[in-house]
């Protein structure tokens, strides 16, 4: 044994030197077994190249968790076998197509790794969200001398102590502990005369829950023009998750889409979407239930403010959980989870998806309270419809008149499906990873990664497809209302409103049980059936 390692140590440094000899030195014999030398050579080292590829792919693969076991074992001995027969074509005349092998093997495999890496961040990124955030500014005019928080310890500091008086107050014992101050303090009832206080300079500095943000520049359009931020605190505090198997047990997600733009950071904020969904992974059934955003509805606070009767989109000041429970009372229905995303976010991912084919049930113009380009939406199918297109078909109420909120929703379920039909098509492997840049800080779930791991994974491994089926909850417009939530406020003393349609919140209630208990239906002879029912029964009751 020692003999034959001794001697492959020899021939190994003779073909070692024979390789940096000059060729012009060298007898016809000799050059040709140069030339083997090379090849092999290089051969071995594209393999090798490729071997080590190969296994961070199957790293990255396996980390991920998301391809069924069956697929990973063809995957793994499809590689051993092209590995194989790459290293030995070396030895062989055909060892240029093993090299051409490797190479493109090579290229492949790296392309999918970086994939694969992209897919995982993204993962990480907009899972697990179990934490509420909300972030408070300290804010003084804009011509104040003041550029830090400790420059104004000495100002009287105004906050709303009717709507945000718990939150504010912590505030308030965050900034004394850190500066070591007492700082006085005037609360008042509503924002109105909170900024008013501050632009007369009845206060110099006040405390703003930036959820509520969007309420003061609808009086105030100076505001943010008149003011700056002196400090933003942030508040975080834990959301209950809810361990479910999602491959077995039916699950309800609130899919909410706000109202603001750039990247998700704070939790509380109005919502323009408000769907429920829910979801059978064992009979592949699904109803996506929508909400008209102004619903005159018990709102859930989840705070000091209790439960009040309000406009459903004023649930979402109050954090994802308090829109959650008001929609979970108002249909019965306990919802699991929550995935989010901004108006800044669907323009993103609609455009990396390279637009939408929407189909629209009326012909219609939008409006300039919608977004500054107007946009036209044929009756039918629209094609290629870009991002701020897309926004603006799921924002657009005032071109419908009586319909309004009704008819956004049902828009909004056409613009879901869209999106569903793009993203499960095979033109999405051309955009994958400006899809997942576009998703990343825009989207957000507390699901955790391993839920959706396991989804991704049995959808994979059952291609039976998913009846995904949808219903607008309607409800009777041309109301208006006070605000329950803000009755200090003059311009929602007389909101717009729309009230609900208990039929439909029932009915929406009784697809979502029938999904869950595992039945089977169509929803378009389910919804006739009952309407025939429903007449029956009144002539039977005259």
């Amino acid at each position: 044994m020692k003999d034959l390692f001794s001697k492959i140590k020899n021939n190994t440094k003779d073909n070692i030197k024979l390789l940096f000899t000059r060729s012009s030195s060298l007898a016809p014999k000799v050059l040709k077994k140069k030339r083997i030398i090379r090849n092999r050579t290089i051969g071995f080292i594209l393999v090798t190249l490729q071997t080590i590829i190969s296994i961070v792919f199957l790293l990255f693969l396996f980390h991920l968790n998301i391809i069924p076991n069956k697929y990973i074992i063809v995957i793994v001995l499809v590689l051993l076998l092209i590995t194989a027969y790459n290293i030995f074509s070396q030895l062989t005349k055909a060892h240029i197509f093993g090299k051409v092998l490797a190479v493109f093997l090579s290229i492949i495999l790296f392309v999918g790794s970086i994939y694969i890496y992209k897919t995982d961040n993204m993962l990480q990124d907009v899972s697990g969200s179990n934490v509420k955030t909300d972030y408070f500014s300290v804010i003084v005019l804009n011509k104040d001398t003041a550029d830090t928080l400790s420059e104004a310890q000495t100002y009287i500091f105004g906050y709303n102590g009717l709507n945000d008086n718990t939150n504010s107050e912590k505030v308030v014992r965050k900034i004394n502990d850190d500066l070591n101050i007492s700082l006085k303090t005037v609360t008042y009832d509503d924002w109105n005369t909170l900024v008013n206080a501050l632009y007369n300079q009845n206060v110099k500095a006040i405390i703003l829950n930036e959820s509520f943000r969007s309420e003061i520049e609808q009086q105030f359009s100076d505001f943010n023009e008149k003011t700056k931020v002196l400090e933003t605190i942030k508040f975080e505090s834990k959301i209950t998750r809810v361990a479910k198997n999602l491959v077995t047990e039916p699950f309800t997600i609130f899919i909410g889409g706000n109202d603001t733009d750039g990247n998700l950071d704070g939790d509380s904020t109005k919502n323009d979407v408000n769907i429920v969904a829910t979801f059978n992974p064992i009979t592949r059934q699904a109803i996506l239930v929508t909400t008209p955003r102004d619903y005159y509805c018990k709102i859930y606070t989840l705070s000091q403010s209790g439960i009040k009767t309000d406009k459903l989109t004023h649930a979402g000041n109050f954090g994802t959980d308090a829109v959650m429970e008001t929609l979970g009372n108002l249909y019965g229905v306990n919802i699991d989870y929550f995935a989010r995303i901004n108006f800044s976010g669907t323009i993103k991912i609609v455009d990396a998806l390279g637009g939408l084919d929407i189909n629209s049930e009326l012909d219609f113009n939008s409006t300039y309270d919608t977004c500054m380009n107007l946009y036209h939406f044929s009756a039918g199918l629209n094609s290629n419809c870009s991002g701020e297109k897309v926004l603006t078909f799921c924002r657009e109420r005032m071109a419908f008149k009586a319909l309004g909120d009704n008819q956004r929703g049902r828009n909004q379920m056409f613009a879901l499906q869209a999106l569903i039909a793009k993203a499960s098509s095979p033109s999405i492997l051309t955009t994958y990873p400006s899809l997942m840049d576009s998703l990343s800080g825009m989207f957000s779930t507390n699901m955790l990664q391993s839920n959706i791991s396991a989804v991704i994974k049995d959808m994979l491994n059952n291609p039976k497809s998913w009846n995904v089926q949808t219903y607008n909850t309607t409800g009777f417009g041309d109301n208006y209302g006070p605000s329950n939530l803000y009755p200090n406020d003059p311009l929602l003393r007389e909101m717009s409103i729309i009230l609900p349609d208990y039929n439909s919140i029932n009915r929406a209630s009784e697809l979502m049980d029938k999904v869950r208990n595992g039945e089977n239906f169509d929803l378009k002879s389910y919804l006739e059936s009952a309407t025939t029912n429903a007449a029956a029964s009144e002539t039977a009751a005259q």
